[in-house]
Formats: structure tokens, C-alpha cells, sequence
């Protein structure tokens, strides 16, 4: 659910201004947003400040977990040394690459002295190196002197050398700036001046925990400096706007009067930028961290599908993963990582989360008896529900799952329109073109219509939806031929793009067949080698491990592409969300959690 929230005004006196802003920020409530722009020198050298801070605390994270912790005596001149020193590793890392690439380029031609060549020009001797083809070797001139250095697919590399300067019409190779071995020599010298300064980075791992309550404090620094830079003056007096949840209101208007702080409450406008604030349930928050991770939130008065997201996401996961054995691993894995970091995660959302889609896949999985695919264990696992074995019938089961949950956007649209009939009838005629596209799908795709619904009977009841959401066109049009020409040819694209929708979940079969056929190819493959011997054994573990493994790499990617993509752009597109949210981020004293 989207909390709804009340517009803030705090009005006080210019002189109180620092004191009445650490008060705000002591409730910690209010989402500010600046009156004015947010500018300054103070502002820069804060965020500069913070910025330095936080990539010397990435630099450390990685290696200070169980470094015995002391405080810093001059933090700039620490975490300055730090950036430089991993502005050498960069650079050295860097530079290691570069000449790698040149010692592979000269490696055919062995190991000789550049500055040798300029010698023996000044003596009279002119040579180069080149590449020709073997077969032309005729073309170098009666004079010249070939030293063949090797030979590759016919091309020869070779030394030519002459008492007279020649121009062949041959690749010449351009001299390297020093031998093969000063190239070697100087690569392992650079490869100890990156374990010097990695060991010198080390060293400062023991300041890992006093960098991260400085930057905390700068991050409360900066942000008080950016709300009172950003609030407006006008005849002694200074005041800035933001947003609070509703239920919090009564919290902020106490503090309000014992601060004796001027204060305006009311209704956010339709100008207003809103931040979006989402409360749910206990088992609906376990969500949280997808959304997190692909970064969208619905906007303030758009609508919070949570539960919706969660119960098919899960149903695609199922099916898309595709089975138990997989889910197995998935549920350990969990289990493992909840244990070794239980007192480092504070937030347990991503691991029940996780639980959540494993179940999924291993009753999928139980359903269909497929266990690290079907041939593996063919004859000791059966499928519980043997009808969905067949090909068609998942397929139906995917359409009905879309028709489903496509019916589910329409009619929350249509709930919220009721208080326009013709509007809220449209959302019915979606309905009924997403059920007449379920039918023909089956009755094109499948080849087995339903109901004795076929092609004629779901174009007719498709036609009979895009009526009654004509009706609305021709309402909202209020008789102007244009506007109904234009209703009308966005309908044509509408009710297509809705029936394809309906479509598009077939992807739940397809990426789940795919998975299974690739899990069967390596247990296929792997069962032709047998466990015969010690050598066979390892050759057909080896396969069944890597096998598997690459085929859940490829499933996870799949998930993410497809089952993410039927619910943040077919449902939501037929739900009308736009993910135009922005989160709801109050003003308050930063937690730094120390890992």
C-alpha cells in the first residue's frame, strides 16, 4: 500500500534556523524538498569530502572484515594516501595489460635487441622485420638476406637484411621499444609495485570503521547544509516544504508547538512531486529487495501491485527454473548464506524471498518430475501431475496464467473507474479482448480451441470487446470526427498489442523447455561416458556438475529478462503504471552499518 502523505510547511525565524532544522531532523519525517537551489562553495567542498570518503571506504570493504579497528588521527591525509595508493594499482594494472598485448604481438619472433637495428644502419647495414607469403619470397630483391625467424599458415616471418635501403611490398613489422625480455623484466617489476601498494592499502584496513562514522557525519553535514540552502528567506523569516506520512502528521505537529515552529499542513496538489512511501504486510515486504534491485517504484498516485508482483513472480520463477533439483540448491543455498550472515544482514526480506521462489520451483519441478531433468533420474523420479508432461497443456496452463493476470490489471482499472460508467465499461471491453485473445491463442497456437471457442467465435467475441470500448471513445470524443479517428486507431493497435500480451506468456513455456533440453544434453551426454572406471566417473561428474551449473546461470538470466518482464511491462502496461515513483527519503540522522 502507497501511504498517503500531507504537504509540510515549517516556517521560523532566520536566527533559529540550525537549531530548528536539527530538531526536524531529530523526528526524522519530513521528506524535504528545496524551495530554492541547492548551491554553494560550503555545499562542494561537503560533497567533494564525502565523495573522497566513500571510495576509500569501497577500496576497503573488501579486506577489512576482521581487521582489529582503531580511530583516525588525520582522516584526509589517510584516505588521500589510500586513493593514490590505488591510483597506482590502476595505473600499473594498466600499463601490465598494455605490454602483454605488445610482448604477445613479438612473442613469434624471439627475444632481440631493438636499438640493434639502428646500430647496424649507422654501420651500412639495413634491416627490418616483415611477414610475406612463402610463395612470393621470389619478390625480395638478389641482394637482401633472409633470415626466416618461423612460419605460420604459409606466411613467413623473417629478418632481411641489405648493404642498400629496399622497400618491399611486404607487411613491415614496426620495432618494439625494447627486447622481449626488458619487456618480461619490466612486467614483473611493476607486479611487485602493485603488491607494495595492495600491502600498504592493508595497512589502513584498521580505519575502515572510524571512515564509516565520519562519513556518516559528513552525510548529515551535507544533507543539513543542503535542506538550509535550500529554504527560502523573506523578511527575517525562512521556510521549507516536504512531505510527511499522514500517520506521522501528529508526531510533527507536537514537536511543532514545543518548538513553537510555524507550521501548514494540507493536501499535496496535482503540481506536487510526491515521494512514494510503501507499507505492506510482513509476507508482501519479503518482495522489497526485487524491487530494489531493478529500480522502479510506483509513483505516488499511481497504485502498489506488492502482492500481485510477488504471488506471480513466484508462479513464473517456478516454471521458468523449471525444477526441484534446481530449487534444492536454491533453498541450501539460502539456508547456508541466512546462517554464515545472520548477525551481519539486519534485513532478512531477501532470504525468505528466496525461500519463496524455491518452493516454487521444486513443486513445479515435483509436478512435472523433473529432477536435474528427466533422464538423470527418469526411472526413480515420476511426475506427480503427469497431464502437464504435454507440451500443449503448458502451454495452456502459460495463456490462462496471462489471461489471468491480465484480467487482474484490467479489473483493478475498473474498480478505480467506477465513478464513470462508460470508463469503467472499457476496462470490461479489455477484459473481454484479453479472454477472446486467450481463446484464439489456443485455438491457433495449440490447435485445440476450448469450449468450442474457435476462430470465428474469438473474433467475434474480441470484436464485441472493442465495441463496448468504443462506446467510451465516441463518449470521451464528444462527436469530434478526429478525436475519433485517432481513438479509433489507437484501439486497432490496442486490442493487437492485447492479444499478443496474452501471447507473450508462452516465453514461460518456451525458457522452461529450453532449460530442460539443455539439463537432458549434458545428463545425455554424460550418461554415454557412464561411471565405468575412475577416469569415467570423473569425466561424467564433471559434465553433470558443469552441465547443471551453466544451465542455472542460464535459467537466472532468463528469469530476470522474462519473468520480470511480464510483470513491469505487460500487466503493469495494462494496469496503466508507469514506475514513475521517486522513494520517499526523510530527514534524518544517517545510519552507517558497519559490515
Amino acid at each position: 500500500m502507497i501511504v498517503p502523505m500531507k504537504k509540510i510547511y515549517l516556517i521560523v525565524q532566520k536566527k533559529d534556523m540550525v537549531a530548528s532544522l536539527e530538531g526536524l531532523r531529530g523526528i526524522g519525517v519530513v521528506h524535504v524538498e528545496p524551495v530554492e537551489e541547492s548551491a554553494g562553495s560550503d555545499l562542494l567542498k561537503i560533497r567533494e569530502e564525502v565523495n573522497v570518503l566513500s571510495q576509500g571506504i569501497d577500496i576497503l570493504k573488501v579486506d577489512s572484515w576482521g581487521s582489529e579497528q582503531i580511530d583516525v588521527k588525520d582522516w584526509t591525509e589517510t584516505v588521500n594516501e589510500i586513493l593514490f595508493l590505488q591510483s597506482q594499482v590502476g595505473h600499473f594494472q594498466e600499463s601490465i595489460a598494455r605490454r602483454q598485448t605488445v610482448i604477445n604481438q613479438y612473442a613469434a619472433w624471439g627475444n632481440f635487441e631493438p636499438k640493434d637495428f639502428d646500430v647496424l644502419k649507422g654501420k651500412g647495414v639495413f634491416a627490418g622485420l616483415y611477414e610475406l607469403p612463402e610463395k612470393e619470397k621470389s619478390k625480395i630483391p638478389a641482394g637482401a638476406i633472409v633470415y626466416p625467424v618461423s612460419s605460420l599458415k604459409g606466411i613467413l616471418r623473417c629478418v632481411l637484411v641489405s648493404q642498400t635501403p629496399f622497400e618491399l611490398p611486404f607487411t613491415k613489422i614496426l620495432l618494439p621499444e625494447m627486447s622481449l625480455d626488458a619487456m618480461n623484466v619490466r612486467q614483473e617489476e611493476e607486479k611487485l609495485k602493485i603488491e607494495e601498494a595492495q600491502t600498504k592499502i592493508k595497512e589502513h584496513d584498521c580505519y575502515f570503521h572510524a571512515f564509516q562514522k565520519i562519513l556518516g557525519r559528513k552525510i548529515d553535514e551535507l544533507r543539513l547544509e543542503e535542506v538550509a540552502v535550500g529554504m527560502k528567506e523573506d523578511q527575517g523569516l525562512v521556510f521549507l516544504k516536504g512531505f510527511c506520512p499522514i500517520n506521522l502528521c501528529k508526531d510533527l505537529e507536537a514537536k511543532a508547538k514545543e518548538h513553537q515552529w510555524g507550521m501548514v499542513i494540507e493536501d499535496p496538489s496535482e503540481e506536487d512531486r510526491v515521494p512514494t512511501l510503501i507499507k505492506n504486510p510482513k509476507w508482501v515486504e519479503i518482495i522489497k529487495p526485487l524491487f530494489t534491485l531493478i529500480n522502479v517504484l510506483p509513483g505516488y498516485k499511481e497504485v502498489d501491485i506488492s502482492p500481485i508482483f510477488l504471488v506471480f513472480f513466484s508462479i513464473f520463477f517456478g516454471i521458468l527454473i523449471g525444477d526441484a533439483g534446481y530449487g534444492i540448491i536454491f533453498f541450501g543455498l539460502t539456508l547456508f548464506l541466512q546462517n554464515k550472515f545472520k548477525l551481519k544482514v539486519k534485513d532478512k526480506a531477501p532470504f525468505f524471498l528466496m525461500y519463496v521462489l524455491s518452493a516454487s520451483a521444486i513443486i513445479w519441478g515435483l509436478l512435472t518430475g523433473t529432477f536435474f531433468g528427466t533422464l538423470l533420474l527418469g526411472k526413480m523420479v515420476k511426475p506427480i501431475w503427469a497431464w502437464l508432461t504435454d507440451s500443449g497443456n503448458v502451454q495452456l496452463v502459460c495463456f490462462l496464467i496471462g489471461a489471468v493476470h491480465l484480467t487482474i490489471a484490467r479489473g483493478w482499472q475498473l474498480l478505480m473507474k467506477m465513478s464513470n460508467f462508460f470508463s469503467a465499461m472499457a476496462e470490461f471491453g479489455w477484459i473481454v479482448v484479453v479472454w477472446g485473445g486467450f481463446f484464439l491463442a489456443n485455438a491457433m497456437v495449440i490447435g485445440k480451441p476450448i469450449m468450442g471457442m474457435d476462430i470465428t467465435k474469438c473474433l467475434t467475441a474480441i470484436g464485441a470487446g472493442v465495441g463496448i470500448v468504443f462506446v467510451d471513445i465516441i463518449i470521451k470524443s464528444k462527436g469530434r470526427i478526429g478525436d475519433i479517428g485517432i481513438g479509433f486507431i489507437l484501439l486497432f493497435f490496442g486490442t493487437l498489442s492485447a492479444c499478443t500480451d496474452v501471447v507473450s506468456y508462452i516465453r514461460l513455456f518456451a525458457v522452461g523447455l529450453a532449460g530442460l533440453a539443455v539439463a537432458d544434453a549434458f545428463n545425455e551426454m554424460a550418461l554415454g561416458i557412464g561411471f565405468n572406471g575412475v577416469l569415467a566417473g570423473l569425466m561424467t561428474s564433471l559434465i553433470l556438475i558443469g552441465g547443471h551449473l551453466f544451465n542455472i546461470v542460464l535459467s537466472c538470466f532468463g528469469l530476470l529478462v522474462h519473468g520480470l518482464r511480464l510483470n513491469v511491462l505487460e500487466f503493469s502496461g495494462h494496469l496503466g503504471l508507469e514506475w514513475k515513483g521517486f522513494k520517499y527519503q526523510p530527514f534524518k540522522k544517517t545510519e552507517i552499518v558497519s559490515v
